[in-house]
Formats: C-alpha cells, structure tokens, sequence
C-alpha cells in the first residue's frame, strides 16, 4: 500500500511539473506575439503604482484592473463617463523652500563675520510631500478602444460543474456569490469585506476557472501588509487555476497564457519563474481538497445512511424467501398453473440461488410485481401484493354476506 501511495504521489508531482512547465512554454510563446508587442507599448503609458496605492485602489474599487488620471486618459483618446468617482491614490507632490542657512567654505566649514557669528544665505530647498489624487478604471471610460491580447471569454460547460462549485465554496476561505459586475472584470475578492464576487451569466468553464482565480487570492493573498507585487499576485492566482483545471482535463491556456504574460515584465520571465514553486503547491493543496471532497459529496449524495440500513434489511428478507422459492420450484409452478388469482406466466425450470443485491432491491421494490432472477422471466407477485389481494378477497366476502342477509341473495 506504501509503494503504491508513493507511486500516485510521485505521479501527481510529475503531472504538476509538466503542466507548470507549460505554463512557461505558453507565456513565452504569447509574448513573442506581435499582437502583444502591441500591447506592452500600450501599457509603457500606464503608471505602475506602489504597493500601498495598489492596496487603496483595491479597497475602492476591487475590481478595477488598468487605472490612470483623467488627463492621461484624454491623451489616449478616451474619457471618463459623466457621474463617475475617481479612485484616489497617494501622489508625489514635490516642492520647494526657501531658507536661511550657514555658509560654507570651500572646505566645508562655516563662513564667520568680523563679529565670529555665522554668516547666513538663502538657499532653495527640493523637499518631496504626498497628496491626494483621482485616477479612473478603465471601466469608468469610454472612447477608443485599447489592444486586446488572447480571448475575452472560455466557452464550454464542465461535468459535474454544481458538485465542483459546491466543493470549491468548501474550499475557500470566504463566501463566493454572483452579481453583475459593472467594470466588466470576470471577478473580484475584495479584501475589506472578505468575500468574492463571480460574474453571473458567464459559462461554465469561465466562472470555475474565475472562482479558482479568485479563491486563491483569497487564500495566498488575504494579508495586505504581505510585500508581494500585484504582478505576482495574478500570476499566482491565474498560474494556480489554469493547473487546476488542466489537471483535471480542461484547458484554459487560449485564456490564461495571455492573461500571465501581460503581468510578465521582460523576456526572462522572472515574476512568472517565481512564482512557480507556490503554483505548483497551491494546485497540489486544492486538488487533493477537491478530490477528497467530490468523493464524499458523492457517496452522501447516492443514499442515506437510512436508505442502505433499510435496503440491506429487506435484501435480506428477499434472499431468504428467494431460496425457500427455488426449493418449493417445482410444487409452487404446478399450484400457479390452477391458481385463478395467479395470472403471471409460470415455469417448472429449476434455477439456482442467485442472492439480491442492496442495488437490486432498489430498483426491484419500486414495482408492484418483483421478478426473480431466475433467468427464465418467471415472475411472481410481492409480499405486498399478497397482502393486498387477501384484504380485497375479505372485504369482497364481508360485502356478499352483508348483502345475502339483506335481500336473501348473495351479490
């Protein structure tokens, strides 16, 4: 059992490493693309903002993907909609002072007048402030439109997708719902109120491969005091689902592979290089997760605890009275064939046992006549239909000799 546990063990790695792997082949061979040439002169233009403006613009709006001031947006040829709030980040604001201080010689020491004090001059002084500043989604324009890389959507639905949903919500650490996301973004965590929210009204593939997406920010990303770059975060989270869903027999790279390589910042591909070792672990965690749990959303979902008590009991029964049934074979043929309350077809081959599974005494109960596995399509009636046969023959008899002592005759 060891060795065969170590076996599907080292299997899994080598399938993770292989899909990792093709991760870097993917990226590499978008970026070498002219369509995404196209698209990093485009994104030169964009500001890269710090870590903390990353986090403030996050905490605004969560969904916010390509933002920048309203007069950088006008030189690209778009504009911000009327009635739209600007998302404010911290901004450089330098300036300058004038003040007095001692001068300095040559050699760096103060310059003294005749009295010995100090002799002072004005000196300009670049001190560096920060204030308050507006920049805008690109949601929140419209205009010109920017050069796109790769797919807008996945199509395609995935088997089981209800169960698989309802096992990745397990899986994350905060409550996953469907809105209408006005920004156009597939979907968002949003960090101050820990939760996600998935586009409704997407495909099937699309929103897995989104829930996974954001389940892992969630999960990796959740502590914004962590020095980790918004470019290593996305690799990690769509690196992550893309492997998750390839292990699983679902290719996401007409999507995803774009979508790494423009958080990918030069040919060498270092983010991405980085960021392996925490995809490949982070898919391993959630694919066991989702493995463990389909098996037992399963099992609980085929029967009940009760169902299987009570369908062991009455298979039981019916092996019982199936082997009193092949011993008296012959005698109870011979009595069907004068029996006029016995209307099924009968037989005088004798059969062997064949004991009833709990899986056959499901299916065979829910009929009023159970045929026996006799091979031949002998049939006989239920216990339950005995039973309802003898209370239809005694409430016949006590309705005729009510009758007979009313009028005399018998009805």
């Amino acid at each position: 059992m060891a060795d065969t546990e170590n076996m599907n063990f080292k299997s899994r790695e080598d399938r993770l490493k292989e899909l990792t792997d093709q991760l870097e082949v993917g990226v590499k061979s978008v970026r070498s693309s002219a369509e995404f040439k196209t698209l990093l002169a485009t994104m030169a233009k964009f500001p890269h903002y710090s870590l903390n403006n990353c986090i403030l613009i996050s905490m605004q709006k969560p969904d916010a993907t390509l933002c920048q001031s309203y007069g950088a947006w006008k030189k690209m040829g778009r504009y911000v909609k009327k009635g739209e709030k600007g998302i404010k980040v911290i901004a450089p604001a330098p300036y300058t002072i004038e003040k007095e201080v001692d001068k300095l010689d040559a050699n760096g020491k103060v310059v003294l007048d005749k009295d010995g004090e100090a002799v002072k001059v004005k000196q300009e002084l670049n001190l560096m402030g920060f204030k308050a500043e507006s920049t805008f989604d690109v949601s929140q324009t419209e205009g010109k439109e920017l050069p796109k890389l790769g797919i807008d959507e996945l199509k395609g639905d995935v088997n089981k997708f209800s169960l698989l949903m309802s096992v990745i919500r397990e899986v994350s650490p905060v409550p996953i719902g469907y809105e209408d996301i006005k920004s156009g973004a597939k979907g968002y965590y949003h960090v101050a109120e820990k939760r996600i929210a998935i586009q409704k009204d997407m495909s099937e593939l699309q929103t897995l491969k989104t829930c996974l997406h954001e389940v892992v920010h969630a999960k990796l990303h959740a502590d914004a005091s962590k020095d980790i770059s918004k470019n290593r975060k996305e690799i990690e989270a769509e690196g992550t689902a893309a492997v998750v869903l390839n292990f699983f027999g679902y290719d996401t790279g007409a999507y995803s592979f774009p979508y790494l390589a423009s958080y990918t910042t030069d040919e060498s591909m270092k983010e991405l290089k980085a960021a392996l070792n925490t995809i490949r672990s982070t898919s391993a965690m959630i694919i066991r997760s989702v493995e463990d749990m389909m098996i037992d959303k399963e099992k609980s979902q085929e029967m009940s605890p009760e169902q299987e008590a009570e369908l062991e009991k009455i298979a039981k029964e019916q092996r019982a009275e199936e082997k009193q049934s092949g011993e008296n074979s012959k005698e109870a043929a011979e009595k069907n064939k004068s029996d006029d309350d016995w209307p099924l077809r009968d037989t005088n081959e004798v059969v062997a046992d064949k004991p009833a599974t709990v899986a056959d005494v499901g299916r065979k109960i829910l009929g009023t006549v159970r045929i026996l596995p006799d091979g031949a399509g002998g049939k006989r009636p239920s216990l339950l239909d005995k039973l309802k046969i003898e209370k239809e023959k005694l409430s016949r008899d006590k309705a005729a000799g009510g009758a007979a002592n009313e009028k005399g005759v018998a009805i």
